[in-house]
């Protein structure tokens, strides 16, 4: 802001009151520059006018600072109608909890000056879009079978196993599901052999890293085995393991 509109705040503020209210931002909008301007012109000592080529320098501010304004909207507006159609990734947080959902942008809205998006029948603003996936993306890039489920005790009837999240995306890693699988008999490492399997527990369990399966008998051997789902419900299987109960 140029030392004549500063003066010209002063030279205002001494004829009359001036409320000021702070909202810990200070964001100069075309309107609040233009207000400036013609305090700056009513406020002018006619003794001493501006110089022209001053008046024309901030008129040349005013009409740059609302070409921006209008390019930032031009560049919201283009942004936000570009994603309907595209599959995305969406968060928000409900009653304390983080929402996600995975799908398509059916439609884009203006409510109040800010656009919603919809996905899966939900509204998401602008900034609860986490991620944008291509058309060509068939889905997760994860492979859980490079992590092994560890087991960390084992009784005659039980044995305690904990396994980590197969994704450093935190996005990707707050909607995955898992299930507890376990048998007598293996391999046990394809997601259809891991269903033939005993399901200890409820399945498709958010944020379920750790697991106590009893009831096993004693001096046996199991397979033990994890599938987590994606959003997608695509599932896929950990590094199985094998433990012996003690007789």
């Amino acid at each position: 802001m140029s030392a004549a509109v500063n003066s010209a705040l002063a030279s205002s503020s001494s004829g009359r009151t001036t409320t000021t209210t702070n909202t810990g931002t200070t964001k100069l909008t075309a309107s609040d520059f233009l207000k400036l301007f013609v305090t700056q012109i009513q406020n002018q000592d006619f003794n001493n006018p501006m110089d022209n080529s001053e008046m024309m320098n901030q008129i040349t501010q005013l009409s740059n600072m609302q070409m921006m304004q209008e390019m930032a909207s031009y560049s919201k507006t283009g942004y936000a109608m570009s994603l309907v159609g595209k599959t995305v990734i969406a968060s928000r947080f409900t009653n304390g909890e983080l929402d996600t959902e995975t799908g398509t942008v059916s439609k884009v809205s203006l409510v109040d000056d800010e656009y919603v998006l919809y996905v899966n029948g939900k509204k998401y603003g602008l900034d609860e879009i986490m991620e944008i996936k291509n058309d060509s993306d068939s889905g997760s890039s994860m492979d859980p079978s490079s992590y092994p489920i560890k087991v960390t005790s084992v009784t005659s009837d039980t044995a305690a196993i904990n396994w980590s999240v197969p994704t450093e995306d935190p996005v990707e890693a707050s909607g995955l599901k898992y299930s507890v699988y376990y048998s007598k008999e293996g391999p046990f490492n394809t997601v259809t052999d891991v269903e033939k399997g005993t399901a200890y527990g409820a399945a498709n369990q958010t944020g379920l890293l750790n697991e106590t399966i009893t009831g096993l008998e004693a001096g046996q051997a199991y397979y033990i085995n994890v599938l987590v789902q994606d959003t997608d419900g695509k599932k896929y299987v950990y590094n199985p393991t094998i433990v012996v109960t003690n007789k």
